[in-house]
This record gives C-alpha cells, sequence and structure tokens, in this order.
C-alpha cells in the first residue's frame, strides 16, 4: 500500500478509464493519500495538473538557459495548469511571459499575478508584445497545449537552440512546420503526454514526482478552482461546461 494510505482514509488515483464512477478498483501504487489540509475539490485536481506542472518544468530545466538569462514563455496561461506553472515559476524566481487569447484573459491574469507579463493574441502584433515583455532576454522554452498556427509563431520567438513543449491540441489544425525552422535555429519540438507518466517514469520518480505535486496543491491551492460540480446523471452537461471557451477552474463530477 501506498504510504500514508490507510484504511478509511481519502486518498485519490491517477485518472484512469472509469474514473467517472461511485466505486472504482484501482491498482494500491497508484492510490495516493490527502493531506489533511486540502477540501475534497482541491484532492480532485492534486494528481494530474500539478503532475503536469512537474513534468513541464522538467522539460524546462533540460534547456541550459533555463532559470538563468533565458525565460519560459506559456500559452493557454489562464488554465489550470497554466496558473500552476506561473505560481512555480515565481515560487522558484524564473521569468515568465504568459500568453492568453483574449485581452479579457489578460486582465483577469494580470489581478491574480500583477508580477507576472500577459500578452494577448487577440492582436495581430502579439509576438512583438512577446519580445518586448522579455526585455532582451532570449526566449528559450515555451509550453503551448493548443498547437496550430500558434505553435508556428512561438517556434519564431525561440532563441536558436531553444525548445518547444506541446502537451495539448486544443487546435482543430495540424502544426506546419519546414524542416528549415528547425535546422537553422537548432531547435526541439517535444510532445509529452502527462497518460504516458505512470508507463516512463520509475518507481523511484513518481513517488518524487507525487511529492512535489502534493507541494504544488498544498502551496497554490487557491489557483486550484471549481467552475462547477454534478451529479453522474449529468455527464453531458459536464463535458460541454469543461470545454466552453472561457472557463475558469476544472468541471468536477461528484457520485
Amino acid at each position: 500500500m501506498a504510504p500514508g494510505v490507510k484504511v478509511g482514509g481519502r486518498v485519490t488515483v491517477f485518472p484512469q478509464p472509469g474514473a467517472w464512477s461511485q466505486w472504482i478498483v484501482a491498482d494500491a501504487e497508484a492510490v495516493v493519500a490527502v493531506p489533511d489540509e486540502l477540501s475534497d475539490e482541491v484532492a480532485a485536481q492534486m494528481l494530474a495538473n500539478p503532475l503536469t506542472t512537474v513534468m513541464l518544468r522538467r522539460e524546462a530545466q533540460e534547456h541550459l538557459a533555463f532559470g538563468y538569462d533565458g525565460l519560459v514563455v506559456q500559452t493557454a496561461a489562464g488554465s489550470s495548469v497554466g496558473r500552476l506553472v506561473t505560481g512555480v515559476c515565481r515560487f522558484h524566481n524564473l521569468a515568465l511571459v504568459n500568453v492568453v487569447r483574449s485581452d479579457r484573459g489578460a486582465a483577469e491574469l494580470r489581478k491574480r499575478f500583477p508580477d507576472v507579463p500577459v500578452v494577448s493574441t487577440e492582436h495581430s502584433g502579439w509576438a512583438e508584445e512577446v519580445r518586448k515583455a522579455a526585455g532582451g532576454r532570449p526566449v528559450s522554452v515555451a509550453f503551448d497545449p493548443i498547437g496550430g498556427k500558434l505553435t508556428e509563431t512561438l517556434l519564431d520567438l525561440l532563441t536558436p537552440g531553444g525548445k518547444l513543449v506541446s502537451y495539448g491540441q486544443i487546435a482543430e489544425e495540424v502544426i506546419s512546420v519546414h524542416a528549415s525552422t528547425l535546422l537553422n535555429k537548432s531547435l526541439t519540438l517535444r510532445g509529452k503526454s502527462i497518460g504516458r507518466w505512470l508507463s516512463e517514469a520509475s518507481a523511484e520518480r513518481r513517488a518524487s514526482d507525487v511529492a512535489t505535486a502534493k507541494q504544488i496543491a498544498l502551496g497554490l491551492k487557491d489557483q486550484l478552482e471549481v467552475a462547477a460540480t454534478y451529479g453522474l446523471g449529468e455527464l453531458a452537461d459536464a463535458v460541454e461546461h469543461a470545454v466552453r471557451p472561457g472557463k475558469v477552474g476544472l468541471v468536477l463530477v461528484r457520485p
């Protein structure tokens, strides 16, 4: 049994098929004890998005400039993952420029993190705004869960030797990149999926990542908001709400 797990105690589990149920059976090693300080609503979000944040930071740390003169640019910065990435970067004093798709979203994010630059893609010159926000520092790493044409612009923003981490596929269009874009600047385009974490990470790495995810959830629980809660009989409404533009926070299903 995993550390801290006891009969009758509160636990969470890494997302798996069939989890939207009143009862589930899970491997003992996949079950994680929930700290008493976390509400059920935060506990439901304690693994997937915090672990994604851990995964993204690890990818960024592989770049030599990360944490020194280079900075990170992330799209969908108003999402749950985006807010956690911002919180972690602020805690570790890592330079970051956030990108969102609307002026309204940018205003909301500035209220949350007044010391972090935010750029809206609502305007055609947003890439130049990112460069200005960088203040001459190289954009060494970019995080992007969207894809499509946005990815092409991010690759153009990267400094030679830069790295783009694609971890989602929100956009319907494909990423179209000419080989010269990667070759001339020696860029790295890396795909990462939290869905492969269980199979790719060693037992020691999983234990370390889960411990870090807990600390992120405890330290940034105010960023783990809930947009709405639905019952099992309202799954269609829950799914519709989950993909609704402008949604702030995650949609939860409570048996």
